[in-house]
């Protein structure tokens, strides 16, 4: 194992991930119309984040490996408390009171999935064309995302499917096997959908494409969220000024829709810049994926950027009503300690494989990563 060499780190996704978090903290200021104390906050749980950057980069992500087990447990005897001992908000019992921090488990079970699969999808890339090996990551995936769907949160149970969709796809399990699996879940998501979900997730799920039924409950946030953008024009109504969010006609506009305060303030022009900055980040995780020196590494990194991208494609599409609303966060804009600094530890992890790989700054190109290699393709070792 090698410590590596400072200049191996990706700059780039660096400078991509301390300018998100700005943004962040700036946006939450202004969602909760200056109040200090939310913008503290968040400054104080970016800056732990961004501490423990540096310390997880130091470890070996291949070190790791030999906790997977422990680690693995550990999120699912947090799930499990929760459901028992939690504070629940809003009807949701997702949190652990621990005084002076609200943990979310559910936040920190998306990065212990992504190294999960990651270590077992690794582990056996030569054998991905059996079905078993699916299944098994299948089964590892279900049991928090059961955990996590009883609290209830229907949304972050789908986002740790996505993200087992999304490694599977990238380790090289072959087609046939996503279509037989496909076609068996047919009938379990019939039965999930019609006994298993409760009636408000159902509503929930389908009012995005007739808001205007529901003006007064679940379709107001959706209207109010297309006013709020439309109301930015090109170049927005400037920062702290516009009226839709500075006078509260969007609700909870400083997590789930903050994406509409950014595009109420700065337009089309700079809703664009921040999902620009945004995938640049999801692309230099693609980019270390790329260059990593061993198969774990290179399935954290691609897990990572599944995870970051598809909370940004899910949260900026329900703003714009293209998607239900879920209450899936945008990823380092969104007021959460928890989804904050989780997604920082995985920038971390990120930046540990880099540090560990061939060094490239801006260059790179992660269509030929080795993720995209066939499954019969050997594990590389050091």
């Amino acid at each position: 194992m090698r410590s590596g060499n400072v200049q191996n780190l990706d700059f780039p996704l660096l400078l991509c991930t301390l300018a998100a978090f700005a943004v962040g903290v700036a946006m939450v200021f202004s969602a909760t119309n200056g109040d200090k104390e939310y913008a503290i906050r968040q400054s104080v749980f970016g800056l732990i984040g961004l501490a423990l950057i540096f310390v997880v980069v130091q470890l070996d992500h291949r070190i790791i490996e030999s906790f997977i087990v422990p680690i693995y447990l550990g999120i699912l005897g947090l799930l499990g408390v929760v459901l028992v001992l939690g504070h629940t908000t809003n009807g949701s019992q997702r949190w652990i009171n621990l005084g002076f921090f609200p943990l979310q488990p559910s936040e920190l079970a998306k990065l212990t999935l992504v190294i999960v699969l990651a270590k077992l999808l690794s582990a056996h890339q030569a054998e991905l064309k059996k079905m078993k090996w699916f299944i098994a990551a299948g089964v590892l995936t279900a049991i928090p995302a059961t955990l996590v769907f009883l609290q209830p949160d229907l949304g972050t149970a789908l986002m740790l499917g996505a993200i087992f969709l999304g490694m599977t796809v990238a380790a090289g399990v072959r087609p046939r096997i996503f279509i037989g699996a496909g076609l068996a879940a047919i009938p379990a998501l019939y039965s999930f959908w019609n006994w298993i979900m409760h009636d408000y997730q159902r509503t929930r799920l389908l009012t995005f494409l007739h808001p205007e039924r529901d003006l007064l409950h679940d379709g107001y946030n959706i209207i109010q969220a297309r006013i709020t953008i439309g109301s930015g024009g090109w170049f927005g109504e400037g920062y702290m000024a516009g009226q839709q969010s500075q006078l509260e006609f969007l609700k909870v506009r400083y997590s789930d829709f903050i994406f509409s305060v950014v595009a109420e303030e700065f337009g089309l022009i700079g809703s664009l810049a921040l999902c620009a900055l945004l995938f640049i980040l999801v692309w230099r995780c693609l980019v270390v994926a790329s260059r990593a020196g061993d198969d774990y590494g290179s399935l954290i990194a691609v897990g990572v950027a599944v995870w970051i991208g598809m909370q940004v494609f899910v949260n900026v599409g329900m703003n714009i009503g293209l998607m239900p609303v879920t209450g899936i966060p945008l990823p380092f804009i969104s007021y959460g300690g928890s989804s904050l600094i989780s997604v920082l530890l995985a920038i971390g992890l990120v930046q540990g494989v880099a540090l560990r790989s061939s060094p490239i700054i801006f260059g790179g190109n992660p269509w030929t990563a080795p993720w995209l290699r066939t499954a019969r393709t050997p594990v590389r070792t050091r």
